[in-house]
């Protein structure tokens, strides 16, 4: 197999990734900033709002890990200035709506954009930084740019709402997008799959399926109650879907996602702790917001600009996070890392009514550099358990995690909240479920009350972050291999599939002696 080709300028090609990585970032929350104005000019209706702000999750979740692998057998240059294409012509589209149709196929289009964008900007680092430590500190700027572009959303979208209108949170894309597309063909080098296998088509349809109804159900879980039977037919037919994709793939030749990388201890845990960090993340962003806005009575500018701490804190974590992985391994780093983010959860769970906002700056300080230090070397260990020419698949698998666990971090913990902080109904009435919010803009999501009937529904929500981030810890620190790689038998045949005949006992012995076994 002939090596990838390197990159000329290995600090361009970074920064031209990090652009697209921060412009999926920055359209995920950017928009939910517009939404009321959206309501006022094109009078959308509740369900078509619910579909403007969660359209974008809902492409990018379906496709991100089909588009992850079709950019490993049809290049991932290719697929990122696509997906950079795709997220320019839909914004143009988005800034031209006159209806809520077009706003939403806009939204969806760019989400698929997005799913084309995200694994390759991670894919591609592999490429540009074949140095292991060069790698680690590119994987840690790319962990720090995925949450900037998020927590710049709300500051951004405020601004551009308030002077220009909402047609401007699409617009602001497109100079980006022409400006990344110009330097794409010069600073970042293509790579792809040597020897692809035959697609996996109907593997790629139990996914989108699956994910579709999946992350459809944990969106609309708190809008139409969980008890609702749209939302448990939507649960069902996922399960049904993933069923039968852990049975096909058995069989297939060039599976999807293929069931001998989970026997590999180093990817299983690094995902299920990467799951349950972006669960604790995101819904602690809601809870966040909500109580910047409802309790401080910020504006969403105002709310988004006092988040930016968590990213600063971010960045920290993830710098120390090269100081502590390469000496001593994953493990250290994502279970140190999620005890600090439980503990900051503590700050929230302990404050009290009318404590301003010390709890949300301390809780930022310390959780933000807990996610920072675990965030890269899981980030990197899921890329290492998966071989190098099926680097698109790994970094689809991470983003899809990111949104699934996100997604599901919002629903669970903003029910828990809504749970609490929620009037007793009169006799005779049915109890209301939570409208739908998003973390840029949840400030109606919940009905008026006290703000001791608040605090204690942010109470019991910060503890069950608290519980899923040392759930987290307890995975790493339990499965993690203290080296920066697969150690165990399984998990060397799991990550070198492609590569040995796992019957070939030559081939398995020289594949332990050449991991210093």
């Amino acid at each position: 197999m002939t090596a990838p080709p390197r990159a000329t300028y290995p600090r361009r090609a970074l920064a031209v990734l990090c652009t697209g990585l921060f412009l999926i970032g920055l359209d995920v929350t950017v928009m939910n900033v517009a939404l009321p104005t959206l309501q006022s000019d094109l009078d959308p209706g509740p369900q078509g709002l619910l579909w403007m702000a969660d359209a974008y999750t809902l492409a990018l979740a379906c496709c991100v890990l089909p588009a992850g692998v079709w950019s490993d057998t049809h290049g991932r240059r290719r697929a990122f200035a696509l997906g950079l294409a795709l997220c320019g012509t839909a914004s143009v589209g988005g800034g031209l709506a006159t209806c809520t149709g077009q706003v939403v196929t806009a939204r969806l289009a760019m989400g698929c954009g997005a799913a084309l964008l995200m694994p390759s900007t991670l894919s591609l680092i592999t490429v540009v930084f074949p140095d292991p430590a060069a790698r680690r500190r590119a994987v840690a700027v790319w962990t720090f740019v995925a949450g900037l572009g998020a927590l710049a959303g709300p500051v951004v979208g405020g601004l551009l709402v308030e002077h220009y209108g909402w047609r401007a949170g699409f617009w602001i894309n497109v100079p980006v997008v022409v400006v990344a597309l110009a330097v794409t063909g010069r600073w970042v080098p293509e790579s792809r799959h040597p020897r692809p296998g035959p697609p996996d088509r109907a593997g790629t349809g139990a996914v989108t399926c699956g994910m579709g109804a999946l992350v459809w159900s944990i969106i609309q879980g708190p809008v139409r109650g969980w008890t609702d039977p749209a939302i448990g037919t939507g649960f069902t037919l996922a399960a049904l879907a993933f069923a039968f994709l852990l049975r096909w793939e058995r069989h297939h030749p060039a599976p999807l996602l293929p069931p001998r990388l989970f026997a590999d201890r180093r990817f299983t845990a690094a995902a299920a702790a990467l799951a349950w960090m972006f669960f604790a993340l995101f819904g602690s962003l809601f809870l966040l917001t909500l109580y910047l806005q409802t309790q401080l009575h910020h504006t969403p500018a105002q709310t988004g600009a006092r988040l930016l701490p968590l990213a600063a804190a971010l960045g920290a974590g993830a710098g120390a996070s090269l100081l502590i992985a390469p000496r001593w391994g994953d493990r250290l780093p994502v279970t140190t890392g999620m005890l600090l983010v439980a503990s900051g959860f503590g700050f929230l769970a302990l404050a009290p009514p009318a404590s301003g906002y010390a709890p949300a700056l301390g809780y930022q300080l310390v959780a933000g550099f807990g996610a920072g230090l675990a965030a890269a070397p899981a980030t990197e260990a899921v890329l290492g358990a998966v071989p190098g020419e099926r680097a698109g698949t790994g970094a689809a698998i991470n983003d899809l995690l990111r949104e699934v666990g996100g997604a599901l971090g919002i629903a669970v913990l903003g029910s828990l909240l809504a749970a609490h902080h929620t009037h007793r109904p009169p006799p005779g009435t049915a109890q209301q479920p939570l409208t739908h919010a998003t973390p840029a803009g949840p400030s109606a999501a919940l009905p008026e009350a006290s703000s001791v009937t608040f605090m204690n529904g942010l109470h019991t929500a910060s503890w069950a972050a608290a519980a899923a981030a040392l759930s987290a810890a307890f995975i790493a620190a339990v499965w993690l291999p203290h080296q920066a790689g697969p150690r165990t038998l399984p998990g060397l045949l799991a990550h070198h599939s492609w590569r040995v005949n796992p019957g070939d006992v030559t081939s398995r012995r020289a594949l332990l002696n050449r991991q210093g076994r």
